[in-house]
């Protein structure tokens, strides 16, 4: 007997605010054997409900970990996380955002590669999963997953308007990257490869681990 999908108060929430998923790739039985008992069971019957997909024109992104695995590991090369834990992404931005799960600590670290920023989050126990993988997504906002420009205005609907919707393997770069000082307007934006304009951003080797702490000290210098 197969179980049908029901969908959670968080899910739901997160649609209303989202949207319906569009350029949707199914998941197949095989992704959802690797990744069972490494990931949230919920998180693994989303993928089975909606399959690997962009929310809001490509602002957020359900992703297959499997494609992002040779970005991860030049992202972490040079750092100690991985000897932390086994970890994977399971969601990005429009912006190069990566979100990681580590196989025993959770929901642990966000990568913000267009700052070099690698954030460190709290994580949780296993038993936890679940819950966090809900509230990852029922927190959801989308203030949280666009960038502001130098004036203080949201870019990611004018880079739609001048550039069309993301598919799968595109992001928004800054052609002059904010790691080596480039500005944060939409002149300096171009539509591109997410995993070739990740992996030259990885090549810069200004990578900061940052926790909560330092991250705010970062936002108020």
């Amino acid at each position: 007997m197969i179980n049908k999908f029901e969908i959670d108060e968080d899910f739901e929430y997160f649609l209303r605010k989202f949207g319906e998923p569009s350029i949707i790739t199914e998941c197949n039985s095989n992704i959802i054997e690797k990744y069972t008992g490494k990931l949230p069971n919920r998180l693994l019957e989303y993928w089975k409900e909606y399959g690997f997909c962009g929310f809001k024109e490509g602002l957020l992104w359900i992703v297959n970990p499997d494609d992002y695995e040779d970005t991860l590991d030049e992202w972490l090369e040079h750092t100690e996380i991985p000897d932390q834990d086994v970890y994977h992404v399971f969601a990005r931005t429009a912006f190069g955002d990566l979100f990681l799960w580590g196989e025993e600590t959770g929901y642990s670290y966000k990568i913000s590669s267009k700052r070099g920023w690698i954030i460190q989050k709290d994580g949780n126990s296993r038993k936890e999963n679940d819950f966090s993988i809900k509230l990852f997504f029922g927190g959801a906002r989308i203030a949280s997953h666009d960038i502001k420009n130098e004036a203080g205005k949201f870019l990611f609907d004018a880079c739609v308007k001048k550039f069309g919707p993301l598919k799968k393997d595109e992001m928004f770069g800054f052609t002059h990257s904010l790691i080596v000082g480039g500005e944060s307007n939409l002149n300096n934006i171009e539509k591109v490869n997410i995993h070739i304009h990740l992996s030259i951003l990885a090549q810069f080797g200004q990578v900061e681990i940052l926790d909560n702490k330092a991250l705010k000290q970062k936002a108020f210098s």
